[in-house]
């Protein structure tokens, strides 16, 4: 180790090792010393250069920049509100996937449990009124009910299922209020019922589902 470091020793920078071995060994000592210092200082300097580096780019991070600029600027919460508005009309709530996905889940479940109730009461009103159906075994009573009430739970969870996603996209595209959303998406959605005759009979239950999706919200909002 020591014959290591002593091929680094500038042995120039001794003038005279030719007196005696006090003064070789004082002059030798002196210059071990002042390496040990020159090396010090260059390690410090290093360190100190350093430290001003990390700090001067983490001032200049973009979250440094964002918290110095929400520290110095205030933005009211309309003006946010404002600048997040989008859309056709510049006016419509900003769009997500989760949001559409919850909407579409939500239509579909109370549509389809809704509609399975109402598909099971007409189906047990056609079996008690029908002759046909009076004659028949339990279990074709049994079948036709289930059939008339995973139908009807079908139908009315698709047709509540695109009643909610109407609403949604008419929020997003301009956003004029709950109560324009569900005229605009109830006239949609039931004239899609119009169109087909053997969707026609559902129209009062459908109009029935909007009705119950309007005072939910009212409510909610007083």
């Amino acid at each position: 180790m020591s014959w290591e470091r002593s091929r680094y020793i500038p042995w120039s920078r001794i003038k005279d090792v030719s007196g005696t071995d006090n003064s070789y060994e004082s002059q030798k000592e002196r210059l071990h010393r002042t390496l040990a210092r020159e090396a010090n200082r260059e390690k410090e300097e290093k360190e100190i250069s350093k430290n001003a580096g990390s700090q001067s780019s983490s001032s200049t991070s973009p979250s440094n920049v964002q918290n110095n600029t929400s520290t110095t600027t205030f933005v009211p919460p309309e003006v946010i509100e404002q600048q997040k508005k989008k859309g056709f009309l510049n006016s419509g709530v900003e769009y997500t996937t989760a949001d559409m996905i919850r909407t579409v889940a939500f239509g579909g479940c109370i549509g389809a449990i809704t509609g399975s109730v109402f598909g099971f009461m007409d189906s047990m009103r056609t079996a008690q009124e029908s002759a046909i159906i009076k004659n028949a075994s339990n279990s074709a009573k049994v079948k036709y009910m289930i059939q008339g009430t995973s139908r009807s739970g079908t139908l009315f969870g698709l047709y509540f299922s695109g009643f909610q996603t109407l609403k949604y996209g008419i929020r997003v595209a301009a956003d004029p209020g709950w109560v324009y959303e569900i005229m605009g998406a109830g006239a949609l959605s039931l004239g899609a019922l119009v169109v087909k005759p053997a969707t026609r009979p559902s129209i009062p239950y459908a109009a029935m589902l909007i009705a119950m999706d309007t005072f939910s919200i009212y409510m909610k909002d007083d």
